[in-house]
């Protein structure tokens, strides 16, 4: 499992909090998305900048989820020992049921994370292929 150290700022960058979260290449969209519980939302005082629609998903195993989705909401970044890369920005769904933050593979594409060990959770961004191997959070 890859477990990355985030920061979720608002668009307005009023707020942020800085976060572990699961690189999920299951969680498919057409745009960068990030699952997150009601509690950060909550602390990111998400509801202050818009209202956010009703949206529905099939989950990998074909149950229909429904979520609060805030488009474009958000500014995602990766922090590393030696590097931030970001920001990105996001649209947020959130689930009372949530436990993790899940990012997407839109998003994971766009934050230029490369998995290279599934199982060790080893990973790279995309300019340092063959050069550095980072392990998982």
């Amino acid at each position: 499992m890859l477990r990355l150290k985030i920061r979720v700022e608002r668009i307005d960058k009023s707020e942020s909090i800085e976060v572990i979260a699961i690189a999920n290449s299951g969680f498919i969209g057409v745009e960068p998305e990030v699952l997150i519980p009601s509690s950060i939302a909550k602390q990111l005082r998400l509801h202050e900048i818009e209202e956010p629609e009703t949206y529905s998903k099939i989950t990998g195993d074909g149950r229909e989820v429904e979520f609060l989705k805030y488009r474009n909401s958000v500014n995602i970044y990766v922090i590393t020992e030696d590097r931030i890369e970001g920001p990105i920005t996001s649209t947020v769904l959130i689930s009372p049921r949530a436990r993790y933050i899940l990012l997407n593979d839109k998003l994971l594409s766009k934050l230029k994370i490369v998995l290279i060990d599934f199982g060790e959770g080893i990973w790279c961004f995309r300019d340092e292929i063959g050069e550095k191997e980072r392990r998982s959070m």
